[in-house]
C-alpha cells in the first residue's frame, strides 16, 4: 500500500489522525467498549466452520520465519504441554493467603469476597477440573479501577488465575489443542505466501494468535523467539526538532541579588542584576536523551566599597556562561552534576570618597594596585555563586518535572487493570530528540518496522502504531463477560469514556462475551481510524448465539474551527463466523448486536467535537495541528 502523507489547509479539511494525545485517546475509545462487549474462546479457540476459499499462493516474504512455521507443523508434541499441577498449587497456595489475608479485616474482607464472588471461586476451586471460562470470568473481578486492586495480595490471586487458565485452556485436552495448532499453523502457512501479509490485519491477528497458542502450549520455542524478536520495535515514538526544543523550553533569567562581600579587607556593599536566556542544546547520544542547558547572561553590579573610612563607589559587568548536562534515564531527568560557568567579570571604581584629598589619592593608588586581585577573586566567587544556584534551581526543577512523570506513569489503574507499565527508551542528535515506548507484554506483537513518514523537521512528531489499544486492553478484556446490570459499574469506574451504550429496561438483562484473544484492534491504513472487536456469544434473556462476530467501524478526522471529530465512514460493519442459526431467534439477536455497537460507534464518535487548546498545557496554548499520516499501520501527528 503506497504512502499517504497530507498537510492541513483550509479549515474545513477532512484528514486522518486523532488529538495530541493520540494513544491515550485510542485507549479512552477502546475501554468504552466495556460498556458494549465480552470473551472466552473454546479449548484455544473457535474454528469456524466454513470452507476456505483457496487462495492463490506465491513466494513467502520471509522464507525462514515460514520455514520456522512449517517446521512446527511437523514437531508439535503433546508431551510437552504444560503440567497443570504446579499452576494449581500455586493458585490454591496464593487463594488461601488471601483468604487469610482478607480474614484479617472483619469489616472490609466480607465485602470484597462478596464483590470478588469469593464463594463461586471457592466451589469452583473444590472441582476436580474447574472450568477455565469460569475462573477467566473470575479472574477479571480482579481488573477493575477500585482502590486496593493493585495491592500484591490481590495481585497475586489474579496472576494466579491468570496463568491456570491459561495453562488449562491448552492442557485439558491434548488431542483438541493439538488439533488446533496444526489447522492455524497450516492456515497461517498460507496466509505467508500472499502478498503483503504484514499489511493484512486478518492475517496477523492469525500470527499473533499463534504465537499466543504455542507460547502456552510449550511448543516450538524457535517460532516464538523469531516472531517476538521480529515484530518488538517501539510502537509509540515522539520526536522534537531541535528547533522546536529552543522555542517551547528556553526560559528568561531576570535575577536581581544583593551584594554583601568581603575582599582584600574591603566591605562591598550592592546590588547586581543578571539578565539572559536559558536554552537546551541537544547533545548526539543513540542510546539516551541528552541534553545540555546553556545560559547565556549579562552581569551587572553597582556596589560601594568600604575601609577605614574610604568609600568606593565601583561598578561592575561580565558575559557569563553557564551550563550543565541532563540525560533521560528510567527515574527520568537526571543531572550529570557537570555545572560548568565561565565569566569575564570587569570592574570600574567610578569615584571614591573621604574628606581629605591626599587619603583619596593613597587609596586610589591602593586600589589600581589591588584591582588585578580583588577581581580575581570577586570574578571566582561571581562564578562559584552562579553555579551554585544554577544547579540548585535546576535540581528543584527536575524533581518536580519528575514527581509529575512518575505520577503519569504509575498510576494505580494500571497496577489494577494489570496493564504492564509500557517500556521507555530515548536517542539524541544535535538536531532531534526521540522518545519511544512500547506497549508490548508477554506474547504480544509491536511494530516490525519504523513509521514510514518523515519526522517535522521544526516541530512536535508523535508517531502512533496501530498495536498499542490492542495491547493495552488485551489484559483487562480478553475474554471478559459485559453483562448489562454491570454497566453502572463501568461508568462509576471509568466516567464519560465508559458510557458507550446506555442499559435499557426494555432490552432486559443481556450479556456480550468477548473473545479471548485480542477482543479490540484498531488499523490504521488507508487515511482511515478502523476500530475492529470481536466478541464470541451473545445472550439476551433466555436466548443465545454461540458465534463469533466481528464489528468494525472506519472513521475519518474531520477538523473544523480548531475542534477535531471522528466522522464514520460508511456503515456499521458486522460479520458473523460459522454456521450463523437462522430464523426469527437469530435474527432477532443479531439485530439487537447491531443495534447495540450502532449507540457505541455512532456516526459522529464524540458527544462534541475536541477543542484542540482545551487539551494542552498553558505553555502549549498556541500550538497546532498541521499535518497527518495514517498508512501501513502508523498514525502520525505533526504539531508546531
Amino acid at each position: 500500500m503506497g504512502q499517504r502523507f497530507w498537510r492541513l489547509g483550509s479549515r474545513d479539511q477532512c484528514f486522518g489522525g486523532l488529538s495530541f494525545r493520540g494513544w491515550g485517546k485510542l485507549t479512552a475509545i477502546a475501554l468504552v467498549t466495556q460498556a458494549v462487549l465480552g470473551p472466552t474462546d473454546v479449548a484455544l479457540g473457535q474454528e469456524s466452520s466454513a470452507p476456505p476459499s483457496a487462495p492463490i499462493l506465491g513466494v513467502p516474504q520471509d522464507p525462514a520465519l515460514w520455514n520456522l512455521v512449517n517446521q512446527s507443523y511437523g514437531e508439535l508434541d503433546p508431551a510437552k504441554l504444560p503440567d497443570l499441577a504446579p499452576s494449581r498449587s500455586n493458585l490454591e497456595a496464593q487463594v488461601e493467603r488471601f483468604e487469610r489475608y482478607l480474614d484479617s479485616s472483619p469489616t472490609q474482607g466480607p465485602a470484597w469476597k462478596t464483590f470478588l464472588r469469593w464463594d463461586t471461586l471457592r466451589k469452583e476451586l473444590a472441582q476436580a477440573e474447574p472450568n477455565p471460562e469460569t475462573l477467566n470470568d473470575l479472574e477479571k473481578r480482579f481488573r477493575q479501577n477500585y482502590s486496593g486492586l493493585e495491592y500484591s495480595p490481590f495481585v497475586g490471586v489474579r496472576d494466579a488465575l491468570s496463568q491456570y487458565v491459561q495453562q488449562s485452556r491448552v492442557s485439558r485436552d491434548p488431542d483438541t489443542t493439538m488439533q488446533i495448532l496444526k489447522n492455524r499453523l497450516g492456515k497461517l502457512s498460507e496466509r505467508m505466501q500472499l502478498p503483503d501479509m504484514r499489511r493484512d490485519p486478518k492475517a496477523m491477528h492469525d500470527l499473533g494468535q499463534v504465537v499466543t497458542y504455542m507460547k502456552q502450549a510449550n511448543q516450538s520455542p524457535a517460532l516464538v523467539s523469531s516472531v517476538l524478536s521480529k515484530f518488538s520495535q517501539p510502537n509509540i515514538r515522539a520526536i522534537v526538532s531541535d528547533d522546536f526544543m529552543r522555542k517551547s523550553f528556553s526560559r528568561p533569567v531576570d535575577q536581581s541579588n544583593p551584594v554583601n562581600e568581603l575582599i582584600l579587607g574591603t566591605t562591598i556593599l550592592g546590588q547586581s542584576v543578571l539578565c539572559g536566556r536559558v536554552s537546551p542544546v541537544l547533545i548526539e547520544n543513540p542510546n539516551q536523551a541528552t541534553i545540555k542547558l546553556l545560559m547565556n547572561a549579562d552581569f551587572a553590579s553597582q556596589n560601594k566599597g568600604y575601609n577605614r573610612g574610604v568609600v568606593l563607589n565601583t561598578t561592575g559587568r561580565a558575559d557569563v556562561e553557564a551550563c550543565e548536562t541532563l540525560m533521560l534515564g528510567e527515574a527520568g531527568l537526571m543531572s550529570l552534576g557537570d555545572t560548568g560557568v565561565d565569566a569575564q567579570l570587569s570592574t570600574s571604581i567610578q569615584s571614591i570618597e573621604h574628606k581629605l584629598k591626599i587619603v583619596r589619592k593613597i587609596a586610589a593608588k591602593q586600589a589600581s594596585k589591588k584591582k588585578p586581585q580583588a577581581d580575581a577573586i570577586g570574578e571566582a566567587r561571581m562564578e562559584h555563586r552562579i553555579r551554585t544556584e544554577f544547579h540548585q534551581q535546576l535540581t528543584e526543577q527536575l524533581a518536580e518535572a519528575n514527581s509529575k512523570l512518575r505520577q503519569a506513569m504509575e498510576s494505580p489503574l494500571l497496577g489494577r487493570l494489570g496493564v504492564p507499565k509500557p517500556q521507555r527508551g530515548s536517542w539524541s542528535n544535535p538536531d532531534q530528540l526521540g522518545l519511544h515506548w512500547k506497549v508490548q507484554s508477554g506474547t504480544q506483537l509491536a511494530s516490525d518496522a519504523p513509521c514510514p513518514f518523515p519526522a517535522d523537521e521544526c516541530g512536535l512528531t508523535l508517531q502512533i502504531h496501530e498495536t498499542v489499544v490492542g495491547n493495552l486492553l488485551d489484559p483487562v478484556l480478553a475474554g471478559r463477560i459485559l453483562r448489562s446490570e454491570e454497566i453502572d459499574g463501568y461508568v462509576a469506574q471509568f466516567g464519560e469514556m465508559a458510557k458507550g451504550i446506555p442499559r435499557k429496561e426494555e432490552d432486559g438483562p443481556w450479556a456480550i462475551t468477548l473473545n479471548s484473544f485480542r477482543p479490540v484492534e484498531t488499523v490504521f491504513d488507508d487515511n482511515l481510524i478502523k476500530f475492529r472487536v470481536s466478541t464470541s456469544r451473545l445472550e439476551r434473556e433466555d436466548q443465545a448465539l454461540p458465534n463469533t462476530a466481528t464489528v468494525e467501524a472506519a472513521y475519518r478526522l474531520v477538523q473544523s474551527d480548531g475542534t477535531v471529530q471522528l466522522v464514520r465512514e460508511g456503515e456499521l460493519n458486522v460479520e458473523f463466523t460459522g454456521k450463523v442459526q437462522q430464523g426469527t431467534r437469530g435474527v432477532v439477536l443479531r439485530t439487537f448486536l447491531k443495534n447495540k455497537f450502532e449507540q457505541l460507534f455512532r456516526q459522529e464518535l464524540f458527544d462534541t467535537p475536541i477543542r484542540w487548546s482545551d487539551r494542552l498545557p498553558e505553555q502549549f496554548k498556541d500550538l497546532q495541528l498541521c499535518a497527518v499520516g495514517i498508512d501501513d499501520g502508523w498514525l502520525q501527528l505533526q504539531i508546531r
